[in-house]
């Protein structure tokens, strides 16, 4: 009887600090967020065609992202970023 109650101790115990541990971990930005953030943060300062065309692409960029085309959505927050001068 001893064994199994300090045996479920143990694994509750060792649940219960396993589920803190992760709960404290930051969630990881995929490629997408990156993108989009990156380009924002250029295109937010800017008030030219380009930032606008920014703008308008970031959009299309999250719904391709959404929706699973993130080759599609890499190549055209590539181009994009491109016409605003970022550099990769």
């Amino acid at each position: 009887m001893t064994r199994t109650m300090t045996t479920v101790l143990a694994l509750g115990s060792l649940m219960w600090l396993s589920a803190a541990a992760t709960a404290q971990q930051a969630p990881m930005m995929s490629d997408c967020d990156k993108w989009i953030a990156t380009i924002n943060g250029e295109a937010g300062v800017r008030v030219d065609e380009a930032g606008h065309n920014a703008r308008m692409k970031v959009d299309e960029i999250a719904k391709m992202c959404k929706e699973g085309k993130t080759a599609e959505a890499e190549k055209i927050a590539m181009d994009t970023m491109a016409n605003l001068g970022i550099k990769q």
